[in-house]
């Protein structure tokens, strides 16, 4: 498969990348290039110009200062996982880098481009010769979702491993943009649109991953269920995080709804209490009626919220033991 053909540019810094980007709105930022080289083949995204980051070298580091840890956008996941003070003290984020397709995706991934992933359906993420079969899809540029068969509404699934690790660590970004850069929740990153899943404004680029120094007090885990133990995105993946002096719990799932889920309503019901069985199971229960995962890929919804209690309870399991030990 070839790539379409498309305008290069390859700023050697952060204010020329974002005035490129300025200039070229229909642009896409290319960083590792693992999502978007595959979906420029396949032919369901035909930017007209790419806007290569990969030389920028001041966003590749990993560095703590007196109030937070700090991962650069270009920082590749073989580097996070490798890294002892994430190794030690952020283990549920090295998880999420360490499962990660396979040991290539991980030395060519980078953590931002791993967080702006498009988001994935059986019926998007297929050859052009495949999709010839039916209409366009609405993400791909038609009218219509095949998975609901709804016009002009997108019910692809967010897929992503690290993002459901950073949002249970509670993590903020830095975006860039032509006159100022601001500072938000990950969580706001993520706007829940099938279609356009991120909610940065034209020209601003995810510069900088931010983790507070307290959440390496406590202890966490992610958990990843897929068909392979390499290079399949997960069918659902569990981050948990907690503070067992505190009684404060954060539950965090991928591949389960159209945006990574924070699952707030899980916390309220656990924080405050010791994680008996009784309370992983109602907890569990509640985890399976937060999301809303439709049959994007072969698994049918039901099997998707099983697996969200399940994977709860091993990530609560994990933590607990590494708490202990």
């Amino acid at each position: 498969m070839r790539l379409p053909k498309f305008e290069y540019f390859a700023p050697k810094s952060l204010k020329e990348a974002v005035s490129i980007l300025q200039n070229e709105p229909s642009a896409k930022i290319l960083a590792g290039g693992t999502d978007l080289l595959v979906n420029m083949k396949h032919k369901v995204e035909c930017p007209p110009a790419i806007v290569n980051i990969k030389g920028i070298n001041d966003l590749d580091y990993i560095k703590q200062d007196n109030a937070a840890v700090r991962i650069g956008a270009l920082t590749t996941l073989k580097h996070i996982y490798m890294t002892s003070l994430i190794q030690e003290k952020l283990p549920v984020l090295a998880e999420a880098a360490s499962t990660v397709g396979s040991y290539h995706h991980q030395t060519m991934g980078t953590l931002a481009g791993n967080l702006c992933q498009q988001n994935r359906c059986k019926f998007f993420n297929q050859s052009q010769w495949w999709r010839s079969a039916r209409p366009t899809c609405f993400k791909a540029g038609g009218q219509i979702c095949h998975v609901v068969n709804k016009k002009e509404i997108c019910y692809s699934s967010y897929c992503g491993d690290v993002a459901p690790a950073l949002l249970a660590l509670n993590a903020k970004i830095l975006v860039t943009g032509h006159k100022d850069s601001r500072e938000i929740l990950l969580e706001d990153l993520f706007s829940g649109d099938g279609k356009a899943p991120l909610n940065l404004n034209p020209g601003e680029i995810l510069a900088e991953i931010i983790i507070a120094l307290e959440e390496m007090d406590g202890v966490s885990s992610y958990i990843k269920f897929a068909n392979r133990e390499s290079i399949d995105f997960p069918i659902v993946g569990t981050a948990f995080w907690a503070s067992m002096e505190n009684k404060e719990y954060r539950v965090a799932f991928t591949a389960a709804d159209r945006k990574p889920l924070r699952a707030h309503q899980v916390e309220a019901f656990m924080n405050g209490k010791n994680l008996s069985e009784n309370i992983l199971d109602e907890a569990s229960a509640l985890a399976a009626k937060e999301a809303k995962p439709i049959k994007t890929s072969v698994y049918s919804t039901t099997y998707k919220r099983r697996l969200m209690g399940l994977l709860l309870k091993s990530t609560v399991s994990e933590a607990m033991r590494r708490a202990k030990s």
